[in-house]
């Protein structure tokens, strides 16, 4: 397998620098191809600096494109250098993007495994810890491997394989018109123009294929600001494998139990329920909208019969569903009959579960207030008595 390693750029040099420095401290087993895609900026800085940029783990190339792509055609341009010089995979990664020290190990293992599997789009090297769908924290359901799988494609660090990213692009070259459509999520619907990753999840949902993700991060996103983001934060910040890593457990898909939708809600729970998946809407977050299934689990109110319900105790939330956990936060429907409206889950007990316990934060407020005041009584009153 020829693999190399993408890196894209436009007119940050620190951004730049910083992704660079990080591939050149991570560990190959062997000389690995960097290529070092600009697009066209009213700067030479950045094309200067990836010129004098030494490359220790094999050979370099510099392609400043002729004219200025935006974004989405620049990533998409990036794909086809697998065609043009003979790659089997390329490690795609922007530049306000770190890797870990142990990613390249991973993204081998990786392919080789997935390489074959027609399940498989792609390879994440991203895990998320926040669902952008909701903004709520996620964290997927741990298993005995190293990987779930979601029907999310991932541009915060990703795997592409040739002839599963050919097979993409032949259908983008169909359906390269903007669109909003019911069946996918709000959000990706509402992405600009200069977003290429919104094609490439629609691709995913509606061929119901699965990017392979990590539990542990082997990238970051730095969030830098930049033409598609006007402030620096640190909210998608993921946790990083800093410490050696040699193998990881990677099963075919077919042994993959822990599957997300592109809603990110939990598919394994069909089997859990013991109901088909085409009877039964997993609508936890409800976020999707008209369902036609005969039963759905929701924290949505609805008019139907309520054939069981679950509490809000565990984390992650579909742990209370696996465990059975008794309460009513959350509810599963038969739509084919009518019922009273339950009283829905209110959105501060939500608020309250994902993030904390109201009254205990206002307790930590209230002794936080009380050190910090006797901090400066005992630390500074003292010193104008003397």
């Amino acid at each position: 397998m020829k693999i190399a390693i993408c890196a894209i750029g436009y007119n940050r040099v620190d951004s730049l620098s910083r992704l660079l420095s990080s591939l050149n401290a991570a560990v190959y087993d062997e000389n690995v191809t960097l290529i070092i895609s600009l697009d066209r900026s009213k700067t030479l800085d950045v094309k200067t600096y990836s010129d004098e940029f030494e490359w220790k783990h094999g050979e370099k190339k510099v392609l400043l494109q002729e004219c200025n792509l935006g974004l989405r055609k620049h990533v998409l341009r990036c794909g086809q250098y697998m065609n043009d010089y003979g790659f089997d995979a390329l490690v795609v990664l922007e530049d306000d993007i770190t890797v870990s020290p142990y990613f390249y190990s991973y993204v081998k293992q990786c392919v080789i495994q997935y390489q074959n599997d027609d399940c498989i789009a792609g390879i994440s090297l991203y895990s998320f810890p926040i669902n952008y769908i909701t903004g709520y924290p996620f964290t997927p359901v741990d298993s005995e491997h190293d990987v779930y799988l979601m029907n999310c494609a991932m541009s915060w660090g990703q795997v592409w394989i040739k002839e599963k990213w050919n097979k993409f692009i032949n259908w983008y070259n169909r359906n390269d018109e903007e669109f909003s459509l019911p069946h996918l999520p709000a959000p990706i619907n509402q992405w600009p123009k200069s977003s290429w990753l919104k094609y490439h999840t629609r691709y995913c949902i509606e061929n119901d294929l699965y990017f392979v993700y990590p539990y542990v991060s082997l990238t970051t996103n730095n969030s830098d600001p930049g033409t598609h983001n006007k402030v620096g934060h640190t909210y998608m910040q993921s946790r990083l494998q800093c410490l050696p890593r040699k193998a990881w457990s990677l099963p075919p898909s077919s042994k993959i139990e822990v599957r997300y939708d592109g809603f990110f809600e939990p598919k394994f729970l069909y089997n859990h329920l013991h109901i088909d998946e085409e009877q039964l809407t997993i609508n936890i977050y409800g976020t999707k909208a008209n369902s036609k299934n005969r039963y759905e689990l929701s924290m949505n109110a609805l008019p139907y019969k309520i054939v069981k319900s679950f509490g809000l105790k565990y984390k992650p939330i579909e742990a209370n569903v696996l465990l059975d956990v008794d309460g009513n936060d959350i509810y599963l429907y038969d739509k084919s009959q009518g019922g009273l409206m339950c009283s829905v889950c209110p959105y501060y007990r939500v608020i309250e579960y994902f993030y904390f316990n109201v009254f205990d934060k206002l307790c930590v407020w209230h002794n936080l207030k009380y050190a910090i005041f006797n901090y400066f009584r005992y630390h500074y009153l003292n010193k104008f008595k003397k």
